[in-house]
């Protein structure tokens, strides 16, 4: 009975130890999962290898939304197949293997309609949206001008949407062979029975059959527009009007634009030279503008300290990286963008091409006739 007793106690033991150390381990588990779709995780582990990505997201618009919300989004099918395809990531990063700069797009990238569309919803972006734009000449004044457009943003239901988002409200497919997606060769609008319209890019009709096109075909997403949605490398010049706007750079220092501009184009070998480039400014005023100098001084210490602000989010030697390595789709300045169809492709049709998509500016943009003050 004695025995009896002891196996029992020890069985029972063993099964409550057993309990303990599974829940200890759904818990690690669980934390581990947590951990590795943290910010931190993200951005301060793999610090060199995303460094410049991860400032360009401190800066940006989606700040304080988790880099998994967008690139894992809910479920567990994407949670697993991004632990998975982050694996091959790991071992480059601990041997150093990695590409720099980091290619783009992400191949394996969830699709937006999964996970930007949660919040963002182009069916309830309808309308027109006005757009205005300050920036500064690079004279002795930093002559200010001042421009302002209409984007005709449009949107809607499938049946009512027009303009720029029509291109999400409808089935718009499309091939890249480029692996950047800069290159499109043809697009296709799909409606009942299959696509009501071709547009194909003559110059490469004859390496891409109709196997291809079934095979290839990807359904535009937002991204493939809003490619640079969060990461966004904006130029110096474009940053340092955007610091004079909000006053953290004084618009009234004498050529203060063109003196920071001047040290940060083109990028410094290192941001420690690039600040210290900067620091020279004050010699500049010393010599050149004494009184203003000795009479603001804070101002100016105060520019220079956001202007090494600009020179942070602008200097990525490491990854070999600046504010013209990945190009915006949104607009056309810095990259092809809208142009990568419009004015390139021409209709497919049963006589063999018709018209190029056309190309007219006010598809998506009216400038306002008056400037706004």
């Amino acid at each position: 009975m004695a025995d009896a007793q002891i196996r029992r106690a020890k069985a029972l033991f063993l099964m409550f130890a057993g309990a303990i150390s599974l829940m200890l381990l759904v818990l690690g588990l669980y934390n581990l999962v947590a951990f590795t779709d943290s910010v931190g995780f993200c951005g301060t582990l793999c610090h060199d290898v995303m460094y410049p990505q991860y400032t360009a997201y401190q800066a940006s618009p989606h700040s304080r939304v988790a880099c998994a919300h967008c690139h894992v989004g809910s479920g567990a099918d994407y949670l697993v197949r991004s632990k998975v395809t982050g694996i091959p990531l790991i071992f480059s990063t601990l041997t150093d293997s990695y590409e720099r700069p980091i290619p783009t797009p992400v191949r394996n990238l969830r699709p937006a309609r999964d996970t930007c569309e949660q919040c963002h919803r182009p069916e309830r972006f309808a309308g027109d949206l006005v757009r205005v734009r300050t920036t500064f000449l690079t004279d002795e004044t930093n002559t200010e001008v001042t421009d302002a457009r209409v984007l005709k943003v449009g949107g809607g239901q499938d049946e009512v949407a027009r303009d720029i988002h029509w291109h999400i409200a409808a089935n718009v497919w499309f091939v890249s062979q480029d692996a950047k997606r800069q290159e499109i060769d043809w697009v296709g609008v799909e409606g009942a029975g299959g696509y009501t319209r071709e547009y194909i890019d003559p110059a490469a009709t004859g390496g891409l059959t109709p196997a291809q096109i079934n095979s290839e075909k990807r359904l535009m997403d937002c991204i493939d527009c809003h490619n640079r949605a969060t990461h966004i490398f904006r130029s110096p010049e474009y940053l340092v009007d955007a610091a004079m706007v909000e006053g953290t750079i004084d618009k009234s220092l004498p050529f203060i634009k063109k003196e920071i501009t001047d040290i940060l184009y083109p990028a410094q070998p290192s941001l420690e030279q690039a600040n210290a480039a900067l620091e020279q400014i004050k010699d500049f005023y010393r010599v050149k503008y004494p009184q203003i100098y000795n009479t603001k001084q804070a101002a100016i210490d105060k520019s220079i300290t956001e202007a090494k602000n600009v020179a942070r989010l602008t200097t990525f030697p490491h990854m070999q990286v600046t504010w013209e390595t990945y190009g915006n789709n949104a607009a056309h300045q810095e990259s092809p963008g809208c142009f990568r169809c419009h004015g390139k492709l021409v209709e497919k049709t049963a006589a063999g091409t018709g018209p190029t998509i056309d190309v007219s500016c006010d598809l998506c943009h009216v400038e306002l006739s008056q400037p706004l003050k």
